[in-house]
Parts: C-alpha cells; structure tokens; sequence
C-alpha cells in the first residue's frame, strides 16, 4: 500500500512538473524560439496524409481549414495544450477516442483513468499498430512521443509511469482526438 502510494505521489509531482514546464515557456532551459524552430518543414506545403485512404492528402490550407486553431498546432506542429484545459481531460463517457486529423480508432474508454496531470490518460491504445512512438528530447526532457501511424498526427505522450496491467500512461492532448459514444456507435450500426 506504502509503495502504491508513493508511485501515485511521484506521478502526480512528474506531470505537475510538465504541465508548469509546458505552461511557463521562460521556465524552460533552452529557448522557445528553438523548440518551434525544429518542427518547421523546409517544404511550404507538404502534403498530409489524411481521411479516407492513405493516399489521400490534405495540404496545409486544408487542415487548417478543418481543424481549430489548437487542434492543428497540436496534431501538425507537435504542440501541447495547456493542463487541465482540454475537453477530454475529465470525460468519463463509454466510448472510443479518434484521430481528429483522420478519424482513426484509437482508444477506449475502458482503458482512460484519472491520472491528474491534465491531459487524459490512457493505459493502452486499441491496436498497437495504429500509433508510432518515436523519442522526443524536446522543451528539455526525453519522452516518448505518440503520433497516429496512419498520418502521423501529433497526439502525446507515453510514460512507464500508469497502472496495471500496462503500467503505460498515454498521456494525450484533447485537441488531436475525437470522442464516440458507445450509445452512437451502435445507433449507426444499426
């Protein structure tokens, strides 16, 4: 119980920790100007791919036209929302989270819980193969970034750090998903 406790506490500084680091851009060791430096294409309109199949592409112009100022810094310019403020961060409706960018199935309700670090939290995906993770050294820190493999599509953060049976946190901004209840689900299957 003793241990239990300590983990949680220790989970709750860490993402305390991040979302004051993230918040407070003059709290961070390099510069900001730096860090979005690194995320600017050399091309000035790459092409996204995106919806229906994975040739379709979207360009820039599209996105942004779809999506809201928040969600395409979050999704294509690997930005992060502030703590607490997503919608999705204190939602406990049943149902299945999707890509904002191509509407892929991503997550279940059944595996988000509470985790207090803002952003909700996963402890696994719905199919491994349908996000990448890929180191992430930037604002200072080494994570483990979670983008949508279908079109890469920024959505987190993963951590060593969640409950059991994974004892991952997928720690993921509200601005890159989607949310479909279970109760609208089975409405259009039928």
């Amino acid at each position: 119980m003793l241990r239990a406790t300590f983990k949680l506490l220790s989970l709750h500084n860490t993402c305390r920790r991040i979302a004051f680091a993230i918040s407070n851009p003059k709290s961070w060791p390099i510069s900001a100007s730096l860090i979005t430096m690194g995320n600017q294409s050399s091309s000035v309109n790459p092409p996204v791919r995106g919806m229906a199949s994975e040739n379709e592409v979207f360009s820039k112009e599209e996105l942004k036209k779809r999506l809201t100022p928040m969600q395409y810094h979050v999704t294509q310019e690997r930005g992060t929302e502030r703590a607490f403020t997503g919608k999705y961060n204190k939602h406990s409706e049943g149902g299945t989270y999707y890509c904002v960018v191509c509407h892929e199935s991503l997550f279940s309700s059944d595996t988000k819980f509470e985790s207090g670090c803002g952003w909700p939290a996963f402890n696994d995906v719905l199919d491994s193969g349908k996000v990448k993770l890929t180191k992430d050294t930037s604002h200072g820190m080494v994570r483990t970034e979670v983008s949508c493999l279908k079109c890469n599509a920024h959505l987190g953060h993963v951590f060593g750090d969640g409950p059991r049976p994974t004892g991952k946190r997928f720690c993921i901004n509200s601005a890159s998903l989607d949310f479909k209840s279970y109760a609208d689900q089975k409405k259009e299957a039928s």
